[in-house]
């Protein structure tokens, strides 16, 4: 299993108090998945262009570029966090509760036991930008690519992969400049398959790495 393991500062779970109380007692957690936040009915949760961004790959020593909607995160479960713990922030998220998390690779790696096919654990805190957009300079790669492809037409497979390598890892931490005063933090969980729904687990284990707050 791939992981990216830091020092990071104990970080925040803003959540209403009986699922506060329910992790605490049993270890029980709600893993999102990237597509479910365009479906929150909060606004400071809904993000509608989560899971997509826009990539261009220039290549080099022709007058082309590669450019592309594409979409990321789609085998990954994601927790949110916070590296604000405060009653104002709480309030914008319109909870009445939130716990710290003070060992967040402790947690990070208890969660993973509890995932079937983990492959991956990456944290950190995300990027804001005012455009969901990443230009990515991938030098002999891009231009190979090109080469190999009949008529300097590039193979669906290859662009995939280019869009791929383009994105990893800095597009799953990517988020609108208008949601910066969240100052988010991510515990993603990479999986060998495709994430479509939320998956609830139980972690008792990852409870002694979390402090009560509310």
């Amino acid at each position: 299993m791939q992981e990216r393991h830091d020092e990071f500062p104990p970080v925040y779970r803003y959540l209403s108090r009986e699922y506060i109380e329910e992790f605490f007692s049993s270890g029980k957690l709600r893993l999102s998945a990237f597509g479910e936040f365009a479906k929150h009915a909060d606004e400071q949760r809904r993000d509608m262009q989560e899971g997509w961004l826009i990539v261009t790959i220039p290549i080099p020593g022709k007058q082309l570029e590669l450019r592309s909607r594409a979409g990321i995160g789609r085998d990954t479960y994601i927790l949110s966090a916070s590296l604000r713990g405060d009653m104002e922030l709480m309030r914008v998220f319109h909870t009445d509760g939130y716990f710290k998390i003070n060992n967040v690779a402790a947690f990070s790696t208890a969660v993973a036991s509890k995932i079937t096919d983990c492959t991956g654990i990456l944290v950190g805190s995300c990027k804001y930008a005012g455009h969901k957009e990443i230009r990515r300079e991938m030098g002999e790669i891009a231009e190979k690519a090109v080469e190999k492809s009949p008529q300097g037409k590039m193979y669906i497979d290859q662009v995939a992969r280019l869009i791929g390598r383009a994105l990893f890892p800095y597009a799953l931490f990517l988020k609108q400049g208008g949601y910066a005063h969240q100052q988010e933090f991510r515990f993603i969980w990479q999986v060998s398959h495709e994430v479509h729904e939320p998956l609830f687990v139980e972690c008792p284990e990852a409870v002694q790495f979390c402090e009560r707050i509310t």
